[in-house]
């Protein structure tokens, strides 16, 4: 493990840790990650690494600007993703966006389950089947609900632990022959 992958692993278990704790990942933790990373970067690598700690960082917060303005997560968590970008790189990101979006799912899932909140599986489903026979038209609506759906149907996920997860697994694939 490099230095890069030890600090994308503490910064994004502190996040985890306080999206679990209070729903937030807060500025100064973003922000202050995103700055090491291209610190670390410009330092170690020079110019060509900052360019490529800069690159990460804006597909870092690329990936999951579209879950963010369709309501699906917070701003807390595509900074965050915008901080690992900038620590792990291009193509270091991609992975921890693939892997964080499948423990998203899992842990949506298994939130949706727990809380036994069979309503929003079902309007998921609903919505998932209507966008692949609608060709994307139609079916949006179902799988985000907008602010007009009931408020006791929504089930909060800390995608910060997904994220985290994400970062983890991650490094077990690259660590693992």
């Amino acid at each position: 493990m490099t230095i890069y992958s030890y600090t994308a692993l503490a910064v994004a278990g502190l996040a985890a840790g306080l999206d679990l704790k209070t729903h937030k990942i807060p500025n100064w933790l973003t922000f202050s990650a995103t700055a090491v990373g291209l610190c670390l970067y410009l330092y170690l690598q020079g110019t060509a690494g900052l360019l490529s700690s800069a690159k990460g960082l804006l597909l870092g917060l690329v990936v999951f600007i579209i879950p963010f303005a369709l309501g699906g997560m917070g701003g807390g968590d595509v900074k965050l993703m915008g901080a690992l970008g900038a620590v792990v790189g291009v193509w270091g990101i991609i992975e921890v966006a693939l892997f964080g979006a499948l423990w998203g799912g899992l842990l949506s899932l298994l939130a949706i389950l727990v809380k036994r909140k069979p309503a929003v599986l079902r309007r998921f489903s609903i919505g998932l089947k209507m966008l692949v026979i609608t060709q994307g038209r139609a079916g949006k609506e179902f799988m985000l609900p907008g602010e007009d759906v009931v408020e006791q149907e929504r089930v909060y996920v800390p995608y910060g632990l997904a994220i985290f997860l994400g970062v983890v697994t991650s490094l077990l694939v690259d660590i693992l022959p």
